[in-house]
């Protein structure tokens, strides 16, 4: 029996309303639970851990894709590039910033890019004239290095002057 709490009716063992008064006597739990299982919150968190790392990679690393000089454009390497580990001998510039119209050196270099030519050993030039003897110019290419263990894919920049080539990877 159970009292009901309005009236104080006795009224019949689970009985829902009062038979007196119409009052709710006793209100049932559900006995479903609300909400995702286990399973399913395991399987969100690892999906948002994937996403985090993902994005982290993607955000870490902003390589160019691998083109051979042939098919380079300067709007494929567009963006600053800074000097890496094994070419940093003092001889090589620290930084290259590199448009569509020009490419400049954290040391003053400056060359508008108004002709371009590749050779024979998959280099391209880019001179702001056609007269090599009279030209300012960069030589330039894209290769697959190690960087700090790391596959990458590297601006090489010869630098003549010096006779050798530095290494950049983009910002």
């Amino acid at each position: 029996m159970s009292n009901c709490p309005n009236c104080g009716h006795q009224n019949p063992a689970g009985t829902t309303f009062c038979n007196n008064c119409g009052a709710q006597l006793q209100v049932y739990a559900s006995t479903k639970k609300k909400g995702l299982s286990i399973p399913a919150i395991i399987g969100i968190c690892v999906a948002v851990v994937v996403l985090i790392f993902g994005g982290l990679y993607m955000l870490g690393n902003n390589d160019p894709e691998y083109k051979t000089a042939d098919k380079l454009e300067l709007a494929d390497i567009e963006g600053t590039w800074d000097l890496v580990g094994e070419s940093k001998s003092g001889k090589m510039t620290d930084q290259i910033k590199i448009n569509e119209d020009e490419i400049t050196t954290d040391s003053g270099d400056k060359v508008e890019a108004r002709y371009s030519s590749v050779t024979d050993d998959n280099t391209l030039i880019i001179a702001d004239s056609n007269n090599i003897f009279t030209a300012n110019y960069f030589e330039l290419r894209l290769e697959r290095r190690k960087v700090d263990g790391e596959d990458r894919v590297v601006l090489a920049v010869y630098v003549d002057s010096q006779d050798c080539w530095g290494y950049y990877v983009r910002k």
